[in-house]
């Protein structure tokens, strides 16, 4: 294998700075519209020496605007941790050459993106003038879309993490020439400097995914949940009815049964067996079937108390291998409790902080604390029980985590925490989240429907 490694980043950052200069026109004597070449300003001696032809009594036409790399400095400011490496899973597509077109979906590969290195890039641009009416006009074309910077993208790969950077107007120099000038008649040249951070990327490691066709390892810990054979049938026929119909369509179904979970904000972290709260890296499992994980095709699916599941779509976070992000389908998640007419909340609120005004007929609140007014806690210019008297100035009192509705004159608890012993769904319409009463350690409370710990077992990967 060949150390030797070049894929000419700098000349393609030369390159978009270049087009940046270039497409702008002068107005000649007669009114015609003129492009201004683009030129690369470093040439060599021997370009230099053909486009005299090789006589030193030719001097060079203009205008024209000349491009060249001014300086290049490692930019520690930007410098990140060096060991960093990062993991996209991606999917090809067959592509059929006679109709030019993608076919079907190819094969899968992982690309891991090593931590690239930050320079900080100097760009001159010379603009060579014959007159000054001439620099104006080009001056002026270019100077009005730096205010101060523009975008820039070095390449159209989606999985380069390091295209986009932008180009900063630093300084200039708008005449070269002296005043007064001397004998000779020099060509007036105005010089523009340009800032532009960039990133040198070292080689990239691509792997190309096979095909599972079998699982051969036990994903279960005990007999009591089962063990998928490669055959595809389950030790346990109670868990046949569940779990087979993924096996049977192709699907590669994964219940680790060494690790718990917890899903918290729509991310989802791997824990012991004992539910301790040490992280596990994904990887673990992951690894254990290359090529079978497809973001955003994979899911994670949630078995609630009503032995239904909710389908996640799963992500791996690209800054935590810790962290896989969940994209929740909300047809899977269970319907709504009917609390008298409907099955929803206006909002989550705390009534020690929050005045009920402009009260709707048929407005309802999730509360967090008690309501009690023989408790004085409303003194003037703020807020508390008091301002949530009925319409008649008679007392009203409810507990934390009670739901209570406007009837048009007074309040109503619709749901009684104290006196509810059953799962119950509510969904928030103000947020769109739905919660759901439940009991945790022996306690009933309020939490998100799918935020929690869930056993080894509770849980299942689909690849």
């Amino acid at each position: 294998m060949s150390d030797y490694f070049y894929d000419g980043q700098v000349k393609r950052y030369l390159t978009q700075f270049m087009r940046l200069m270039s497409n702008f026109s002068y107005k000649d004597a007669r009114g015609k519209l003129v492009e201004v070449p683009v030129r690369y300003g470093d040439m060599n001696r021997q370009v230099a020496a053909i486009m005299k032809k090789n006589s030193e009594n030719i001097i060079q036409s203009a205008p024209f605007i000349a491009c060249y790399i001014k300086d290049m400095q490692h930019d520690r400011s930007r410098m990140q941790d060096p060991t960093f490496v990062d993991r996209v899973n991606i999917r090809s597509a067959d592509y059929n050459p006679d109709t030019g077109r993608a076919t079907s979906q190819g094969g899968g590969y992982t690309v891991e993106r090593l931590m690239p290195t930050p320079y900080l890039a100097t760009f001159s641009a010379d603009i060579w003038s014959s007159n000054t009416d001439q620099k104006l006009q080009i001056w002026e074309q270019i100077t009005v879309l730096f205010n101060p910077s523009m975008e820039l993208q070095s390449t159209d790969n989606y999985i380069d993490w390091s295209s986009l950077s932008v180009v900063e107007l630093e300084s200039q120099t708008f005449e070269s020439r002296s005043i007064p000038q001397g004998l000779e008649s020099d060509i007036s040249i105005a010089n523009l400097q340009f800032t532009c951070p960039i990133w040198i990327n070292p080689p990239a490691k691509v792997k190309k995914l096979g095909i599972i066709t079998k699982i051969i390892s036990n994903v279960f810990a005990s007999e009591a949940l089962g063990t998928i054979v490669e055959s595809g049938a389950y030790k346990d026929t109670a868990l046949t009815e569940l779990f087979s119909g993924e096996i049977v369509r192709g699907k590669i179904v994964v219940t680790p049964g060494g690790f718990g979970l917890v899903v918290l904000n729509n991310s989802a972290s791997l824990i012991h067996a004992d539910l301790t709260t040490d992280k596990n890296n994904w990887y673990s499992i992951l690894d254990l079937y290359p090529g079978g994980f497809k973001a955003g095709l994979s899911q994670i699916r949630l078995l609630t108390a009503n032995n239904t599941e909710i389908v996640a779509y799963a992500t791996l976070n690209p800054l935590d291998d810790f962290s896989m992000t969940l994209s929740i389908d909300p047809d899977t998640v269970p319907s709504n409790t009917i609390i008298g007419t409907r099955g929803t909340v206006d909002a989550v609120i705390d009534p020690q902080k929050y005045n009920p005004t402009n009260k709707v007929t048929g407005t309802r609140y999730l509360i967090l604390d008690d309501i009690n007014p023989n408790v004085d806690t409303w003194p003037a210019g703020s807020l508390g029980p008091r301002a949530w008297l009925n319409g008649d100035y008679s007392s009203f009192t409810a507990n934390a985590n009670d739901i209570i509705e406007w009837e048009g004159n007074n309040w109503k608890v619709i749901f009684n925490s104290n006196d509810t012993y059953v799962t119950t769904y509510v969904t928030n319409t103000y947020t769109g989240i739905q919660y759901k009463w439940t009991q945790v350690d022996g306690q009933w409370q309020w939490s998100k429907t799918y935020e929690g710990v869930y056993d080894p077992g509770a849980w299942r990967l689909v690849l």
